[in-house]
């Protein structure tokens, strides 16, 4: 994972029908919060709204084309689902845990509650929603959400980098918010795992001809030496799938590091 900046400017049709409809929501629930609690009365909560062209557009951009959890690329002609890091329909504290109502149903057009994810991402969160303290769920708009301490990484506010490190191409926590995004997102999912695998292959390939050929004299080799540092550098720009891995691997071999990271860091 990596640290997604998102622009501060909303799309407008969250604004606008979004606002709206966040409205009529939330005076919704306030006519009868007891069967909203309950899951007797369910939001319709309107996907043409935070899933409209523009609000996919703007979270695919600002994510570099990549899924805002595994780092996996987009197809340049696939949208994956918007992600509602809040979730807007129930929520869980836990695997297995039965679901409470409603869920974050006053943030379901928030631009700071949109991400773009992978479907398998999406489907493995699903409602969960873990806090250190469960009591101080926020139920609903009249609470105050800046109260809570996720026990999920939010890129767009802090540094996943903070919490998962990797080691070759698997994920290890830092923290116990790293633990519980690698299981809950089950960022060790066997496709996952096979994916970043045959990436890092490719990575350690050219990192064993860069160190092979470091004190060669022939012009033609330093020449596609330097291609081989230029194309590391390149897997570790925010652009390039699982490029969180691929600076960890960097920074594992000082003895270039410092040719591709600035300040060899």
């Amino acid at each position: 994972m990596i640290r997604i900046v998102k622009p501060a400017k909303p799309p407008k049709i969250l604004t606008t029908k979004g606002a709206e409809q966040t409205r009529k929501d939330c005076a919704a629930y306030d006519d009868n919060p007891a069967d909203h609690r309950s899951g007797e009365k369910i939001f319709n909560i309107d996907s043409n709204i935070y899933r409209s062209e523009s609000v996919r557009k703007a979270l695919r951009h600002a994510q570099y084309d990549k899924c805002c959890y595994c780092e996996s690329k987009f197809l340049a002609t696939s949208y994956g689902p918007v992600e509602h890091y809040r979730p807007k329909g129930a929520v869980q504290q836990a695997l297995g845990q039965k679901k409470e109502y409603p869920g974050y149903y006053w943030l379901a057009y928030d631009w700071n509650n949109l991400l773009f994810s992978c479907t398998a991402c999406n489907t493995k969160k699903g409602e969960l929603f873990p806090l250190i303290d469960k009591k101080a769920r926020a139920r609903s708009h009249h609470d105050d959400i800046t109260m809570e301490q996720p026990l999920l990484i939010n890129p767009t506010v802090e540094n996943p980098r903070d919490h998962i490190h990797f080691r070759e191409d698997m994920p290890e926590y830092l923290t116990e918010t790293g633990k519980i995004t690698i299981q809950y997102l089950d960022l060790c999912r066997a496709q996952l795992k096979a994916d970043r695998r045959e990436w890092f292959e490719i990575l350690k390939t050219y990192r064993d001809f860069i160190e092979v050929t470091k004190n060669s004299s022939d012009t033609e080799i330093q020449r596609m030496r330097e291609k081989a540092l230029q194309f590391l550098a390149e897997a570790i720009s925010p652009e390039a799938k699982y490029s969180s891995m691929a600076q960890d691997f960097i920074n594992a071999y000082t003895s270039f590091s410092s040719d591709i990271l600035p300040n060899g860091d």
